[in-house]
C-alpha cells in the first residue's frame, strides 16, 4: 500500500523469497543469526549487516518491523532519527504490545495493532493504533484447476511449509481427504501446496478415484479459492484472513507454535459452518470434511477485504509528512 501512495519499499531478508519478486519489491539479503555460529562468527555477521543497512538507509526511510524487531536495524534507525513502526498480531508470549516495544525498542514511533480497526491508546511511552486486519492483494484470481480436473476440487496447504509439524500435517490431511472421498464414493483432484520451505516428502496412498498433483509454490496471480469445493489447511494468520474472505469450506488444523496461538485464533471462525476446527488426526479430518461437503458452501465471514495495509501506510505517510520528513 505505502507504494500506490508514492512510496518505494525494500525488505530486509536473510535469503531471497520468490514471492516479494513476484510482486516487484526490492529485497536486500543479509546474514541471519543462527544458534550454531560462535561469538566470533555471529560478531562478523553483526558488522556485515550494519554496513549493508547503512549503505542502503537513506536520510527520510521508514522502518517498518513486521513481528520481530531486527536489532541492527532498529539501532541504526535510532541513530539517524528514522520514522520506525511496529506491526503487532497477536501472540502467546507477548500480550501487550506496549510493554514488549518499550521494554525491547523504546524509540518505536507508533504500533499498529492488527485486528483492532479504530482502537487508540498510548502507553508505557508508546503510541497504538489499532487497524483493521491485513490481507495480501493478489494479482489475480486465476483458478488452479483445469478442464481435466474431475470431481470435487480440494486443496491442502501448509502455509510457507517451513515449520516442523508441517509434514506430519500434510500427511494427515491427504489421508483424510482420500478416505472421505472414498467413503462417500466420491471423484476428486487434490491440489498440495506445500510451501516454498517445506523439505519434507509428501506421501500419496492409492486412490483410483482421487487425481493428486504436488506443487510448492502458487504464483500471486492464481487463487486456491476460486473454484474450489474445500480447503485443509493449518491456522496461519495470512491463511486465515484468506479464508474469511473466501467464503470456502474450510477444515483448519491449529499449528502448534512458539509465539503464534492458531487455537485461538481458529476459534473464531469455528462458529461458522462453513469452516471445521479440527485435530492433525486422519480420521477427524475425514469425518470434518464428509460433513462440511454435505452442506452448501459459506458466505465470507468478511464482506470486503479489510484495509489494514491501507491503514498502516496513511498513518505512515500523514506523521511523516506533518512532523516534516517527508
Amino acid at each position: 500500500m505505502l507504494r500506490d501512495l508514492g512510496v518505494d519499499s525494500a525488505f530486509f531478508v536473510s535469503h531471497e523469497h520468490r514471492l516479494i519478486s513476484d510482486y516487484g519489491f526490492d529485497q536486500i539479503v543479509i546474514p541471519e543469526r543462527s544458534a550454531a555460529d560462535s561469538p566470533e562468527a555471529e560478531l562478523k555477521k553483526a558488522a556485515i549487516r550494519k554496513a549493508v543497512i547503512q549503505e542502503v538507509m537513506e536520510p527520510h526511510d521508514v522502518i517498518l518491523h513486521d513481528v520481530a524487531i531486527h536489532a541492527e536495524l532498529y539501532e541504526l534507525g535510532v541513530v539517524q532519527g528514522l520514522f520506525q513502526g511496529y506491526i503487532y498480531r497477536a501472540r502467546k508470549d507477548q500480550s501487550d504490545p506496549a510493554r514488549f516495544i518499550a521494554d525491547r525498542a523504546p524509540d518505536v514511533d507508533v504500533v499498529y495493532v492488527l485486528g483492532k480497526a479504530g482502537e487508540t491508546d498510548h502507553r508505557h511511552g508508546i503510541r497504538l493504533l489499532g487497524v483493521a486486519d491485513v490481507v495480501r492483494r493478489r494479482r489475480g484470481e486465476k483458478p488452479i484447476w483445469g478442464s481435466d480436473d474431475d470431481g470435487i476440487k480440494v486443496v491442502v496447504m501448509a502455509g510457507g511449509g517451513g515449520h516442523a509439524d508441517a509434514e506430519a500435517f500434510i500427511d494427515a490431511a491427504v489421508s483424510g481427504v482420500l478416505h472421505a472421498c472414498a467413503a462417500q464414493d466420491l471423484r476428486a483432484t487434490l491440489s498440495v501446496i506445500t510451501g516454498p520451505y517445506f523439505r519434507g516428502t509428501v506421501r500419496v496412498p492409492p486412490a483410483p478415484h482421487v487425481k493428486v498433483r504436488v506443487q510448492s509454490y502458487l504464483g500471486p496471480e492464481y487463487s486456491p479459492y476460486e473454484g474450489t469445493d474445500a480447503v485443509v489447511s493449518q491456522g496461519g494468520y495470512n491463511t486465515v484472513q484468506e479464508l474469511k474472505l473466501s467464503g470456502v469450506r474450510a477444515v483448519a488444523v491449529p499449528g502448534e507454535r512458539l509465539r503464534d496461538d492458531q487455537h485461538a485464533r481458529l476459534s473464531e471462525l469455528d462458529v461458522h459452518d462453513s469452516v471445521a476446527v479440527s485435530s492433525a488426526d486422519a480420521g477427524q479430518i475425514s469425518a470434518s470434511l464428509a460433513k462440511l461437503l454435505l452442506s452448501p458452501a459459506g458466505a465470507p465471514v468478511s464482506g470486503t477485504q479489510p484495509r489494514g495495509a491501507f491503514e498502516i501506510a496513511q498513518d505512515i505517510v500523514g506523521t511523516r509528512s506533518r512532523a516534516g520528513r517527508t
